[in-house]
């Protein structure tokens, strides 16, 4: 039973650790470029984006998130309060690509 146990929780904190770095790491900053990812059960990404009055940086986007660029100190806080789920450093995330 010990063994069944150490394993379930060896396997959750491996499977888990890429996502809690992200999660965790600071937010981001005036002029940084911010991955914003919508709530999976609320408005659309087009909805935050349209109601925080930002634009995508890049032509493509997924369809819960779009990479911005934050132009002012409130723009992360604007984000978060029109309906953005996450608001992730933007470079970190395309790092991983």
């Amino acid at each position: 039973m010990k063994n069944v146990l150490f394993i379930t929780i060896a396997t959750a904190t491996v499977l888990a650790s890429p996502g809690l770095g992200l999660i965790a790491q600071e937010k981001p900053e005036t002029g940084d470029l911010a991955l914003v990812i919508a709530w999976p059960f609320g408005g659309s990404i087009d909805r935050v984006l349209h109601a925080s009055e930002m634009t995508d940086a890049y032509p493509n986007r997924a369809p819960l998130g779009a990479f911005v660029h934050l132009e002012t100190p409130h723009s992360y806080h604007v984000l978060i309060e029109n309906g953005a789920w996450l608001v992730l450093r933007g470079e970190e995330i395309l790092k991983l690509c």
